[in-house]
């Protein structure tokens, strides 16, 4: 797959994630609900993507500010 320019930002994408999750909730034809799915596939990709490039920046900021790297893994959880 090719990536694509973002033209939203993270919060833009997030809510419209989360709308196409509510849609997939309801009554669907298949493929209405395969359409959407990939839909959803593609945005959390990108939220995925926002997510990283933060980390990177936070990473980068903090070797920075004290000449080294004290880096800890974002906790994941399943709200996301």
């Amino acid at each position: 797959m090719a990536d694509t320019p973002r033209t939203q930002d993270f919060e833009t994408t997030l809510s419209e994630l989360e709308k196409v999750v509510t849609d997939l909730e309801g009554e669907l034809k298949l493929e209405q609900a395969l359409q959407l799915f990939e839909r959803g596939m593609t945005l959390s990709q990108e939220c995925e993507k926002f997510l990283k490039s933060a980390q990177q920046k936070i990473e980068i900021l903090k070797k920075l500010g004290n000449g080294s790297v004290d880096t800890e893994p974002f906790s994941e959880t399943s709200d996301l």
